[in-house]
Order: structure tokens, then sequence, then C-alpha cells
């Protein structure tokens, strides 16, 4: 059962979404992009537990919005996509199949209406970070001396890239609108789980062998909500 709580904070009130969970096993507040503040309650949490946590919590969730304030990174314009953090100059062309393409210094979107365009823009989307992910991967895990199993690329909006017990890595395409140092810098962090499993300090460190200079969680902090919440449809201006 899900519901919501609203917190007054010193910034103004904000609705907190319940996530009622069986696995949980402690209330866990948490800045979910594209959704907000979200509650995780485990099973059989009254309601007098759930006000009380919000209260003691109430000054963390302050301080994490006013972290996810800086300047926005304006993606949703009609006539334009991303690719690597840069604009990509959007062209819509009436066609009856659906289908993208570079053309004449633009993308070009073959649809019969803006829903056919949209389908077609998230379409190059997928297969365009597929192609940049694979690029990266191939550059950087033989110096790690790790090789991913398979890797699927899907649109995850909590986690831009996880590994699986089984070696699998999973990325979201939404990495693709990012500038081309955070994917590459996702991708180190998913092939050094294939050696190390946890957060550890050897596997900070092993990360920080190979990514010496960068660190995208402070950008994604900053900018993953928007990234979440972008929708191809918003390149097209349609509803």
């Amino acid at each position: 059962m899900e519901g919501e709580r609203t917190v007054l904070l010193r910034s103004g009130a904000v609705k907190v979404r319940l996530r009622h969970s069986s696995r949980a096993r402690r209330l866990r507040l948490v800045l979910v992009p594209g959704v907000g503040p979200e509650l995780v309650v485990p099973a059989r949490t009254g309601a007098k537990a759930i006000d009380g946590a919000l209260k003691t919590l109430a000054p963390w969730l302050e301080r994490a919005l006013a972290r996810q304030q800086p300047g926005a990174l304006g993606l949703a314009r009609p006539g334009v996509a991303w690719h690597g953090g840069e604009e990509v100059p959007l062209r819509i062309v009436a066609a009856a199949r659906p289908s993208a393409g570079w053309r004449a210094g633009a993308l070009e979107l073959r649809a019969p209406d803006a829903e056919g365009a949209s389908a077609a823009l998230e379409r190059w989307y997928r297969s365009s970070a597929r192609a940049e992910l694979d690029a990266s991967i191939e550059r950087q895990a033989p110096a790690l001396g790790v090789a991913p199993k398979a890797v699927a690329v899907r649109d995850q909006r909590t986690r831009w890239g996880s590994c699986s017990s089984r070696g699998t890595l999973s990325f979201s395409w939404r990495l693709l609108l990012a500038p081309a140092w955070v994917l590459e810098d996702v991708v180190c962090h998913e092939l050094c789980h294939l050696r190390v499993a946890n957060h550890s300090p050897a596997f900070w460190g092993l990360f920080a062998v190979h990514r010496p200079a960068a660190d995208s969680r402070p950008w994604l902090r900053a900018h993953g909500g928007e990234l979440a919440a972008y929708r191809p449809a918003d390149s097209i201006g349609a509803p």
C-alpha cells in the first residue's frame, strides 16, 4: 500500500512518497531521481513510527534537497536531443515508418506523427548508448583484467549502472544525456565490481587507480533527477 506525507521544512512543504517494502528492515528516506523524496517503510510499520521518522529525518531532507538545486541542464527543449552532454539538432520529417539517422549535420527523425518521432528518438538513444557503453567497456576492461558476461541497456532511473552476481552489467540509456566522462566513470565503477563486489576500501582503491581524476557521483547527485525526468517527447515538443 502506497501513500504520502507532507513534511514542513524551512524552505516550504514537501510531499514524501511512502513505499512499503516487505524486504526493508528499517525506515529509510531516499531521493529518487524523477520522483522526489521517498520513505521506504518495512511491513507492519505504524503511522506513528512513520511520522516520527519523517520528523527526525527532516533536517537531512532539507540538506539533500538543497544540494539538488544547481543550475538545470535544460534537457527538455523542443528541437534538441543530447549525446555525451552535447546538444544535437533535430529535424523532423513526415514519413510512413519511424526511423532516425544523421543527415546534413542534424539528427533526422522520420515519422508519421509526434508519437512516432518520440519513439524513433528513444530507439536512437538506446542504440547510441549501447554503442558508447560497448566502446567504453572495450577501452577499460582489459586494464582491469575483467570481461562482463553480458551487457544490458535499460531505462533505469534510480541506478545508472549495476553489476549482477553472474557478471552481467546493466546501464541506463540516460547516461548518453550526460557528459562523456560521466558515462566512462559509471562504466569503470561497474567493471570494478566484477573484481570487488562491494564498496569496501579495496573497491574504492581499485577504482581510484583507474579513474584517479574523476568522480561522477556529485554530478549525478546534482543532475540525475533531470536525466531521469527527461522524456524523448520533450525534444519533439509533444504533450
